[in-house]
């Protein structure tokens, strides 16, 4: 627990703060955020908050602290890591380009605080997973760098709102060394189910999507091991010689996207299943050969083609920058699902399912 500090001089803040940010699950359109700042084609994906997310609690602090504990999903094991320096600039960078991850995420959202507010001391966060799949492409890293920036806004009484604090955390990352996109710290909305559009201007349009019928999804922890940053290394590294990798991230990931808006709104889960599909083999087909190696989703491919094969699902697809990381299926009712996820855990009992509802039940 984070103790209060009784030499700090604003009392109204004494007591720790209880702070929580949701996962995000990404319906389609994974890559298409950061290839539009390349200026060549807007980027379209639907995004869903997850009931998984990270919980923390912060309060102020002369100095830079964040301690987070860490559970082992299988062995139940808990162990606590920590990080600790000076609230200067140079130090906080140094952790943000070194440091271990997630408190590289952290140190980088505390820089870009830095520079923007000189007033703010320093922090104390104490964090850890509330049931969500850490480093398997439900925005963890993102998750984390919005509490971080949430703890600053309200310890230090910020004016700060949403796009505030997105900004921040998604500065804050890529400080660390990723180069994602601003998809990711749509998890700030929370529950929500939306349709994101990054102009290649830099805007970002958000428009809610309310689906006329529940649609009974569910998202899959592979158990496996994915390179987040490899991935977006090696498909930054493609995009600008490439105009297959453009049209499948612009054009063609476009229409697959309008696609699907109107298919949620129609609250139709088999056709949203049939897209889901197909939007995974367009993105085998024109995306996974620029990362050969970490796109080869050995475990993905195997668990699509498992439930693909039986009549409990409609489709399914990978999730985030994809990888063996998280799949996700649209299943044809709650009954379904619930005999599906089980499936997968009888048969692979490394694996984790979570259930996602989107719509009114």
């Amino acid at each position: 627990m984070v103790s209060k500090f009784n030499s700090d001089p604003w009392g109204k803040f004494e007591q720790p703060i209880d702070l929580r940010v949701g996962g995000r699950l990404c319906l389609f359109g994974e890559h298409s955020d950061w290839a539009a700042d390349y200026g060549v084609a807007d980027g379209h994906c639907i995004v869903a908050g997850t009931e998984q997310g990270i919980r923390g609690r912060a309060s102020r602090f002369s100095g830079f602290r964040v301690e987070s504990l860490v559970t082992d999903p299988v062995t139940g094991r808990s162990w606590r890591r920590a990080v600790a320096s000076p609230w200067d600039s140079e130090t906080l960078r140094a952790i943000a380009h070194a440091g271990e991850e997630y408190f590289r995420h952290c140190a980088g959202v505390a820089c870009q605080v830095a520079g923007l507010a000189p007033h703010v001391q320093g922090i104390n966060v104490t964090m850890q997973p509330d049931g969500l799949p850490i480093g398997k492409g439900v925005a963890s890293s993102a998750s984390v760098c919005v509490l971080i920036a949430t703890a600053f806004a309200r310890a230090y009484d910020l004016k700060w709102g949403e796009r505030e604090i997105m900004e921040l955390a998604y500065l804050g990352e890529r400080q660390a060394g990723s180069k994602c996109g601003r998809m990711d710290q749509a998890c700030i909305f929370g529950r929500k189910l939306a349709w994101l559009r990054f102009r290649t201007s830099g805007e970002i349009e958000v428009e809610d999507i309310t689906p006329g019928q529940p649609i009974y999804l569910f998202f899959v922890d592979l158990a496996g091991r994915k390179d987040t940053i490899r991935i977006l290394n090696d498909l930054h590294r493609g995009y600008l010689r490439s105009p297959v990798l453009q049209r499948a991230l612009g054009e063609q990931n476009k229409n697959i996207v309008r696609s699907a808006v109107k298919t949620l709104i129609e609250g139709n889960a088999s056709q949203l299943g049939v897209l889901m599909s197909k939007a995974q083999a367009l993105f085998d087909e024109k995306v996974a050969p620029y990362s050969p190696k970490n796109l080869r989703s050995p475990l993905l491919h195997e668990l699509l083609s498992y439930l693909g094969g039986q009549s409990l699902v409609y489709g399914g697809k990978g999730v985030g920058s994809q990888g063996d990381g998280t799949a996700q299926f649209v299943a044809r009712d709650d009954e379904s699902r619930h005999e599906a996820m089980a499936r997968v855990t009888a048969r692979y009992p490394q694996m984790r399912c979570f259930p996602l509802t989107l719509g009114r039940q």
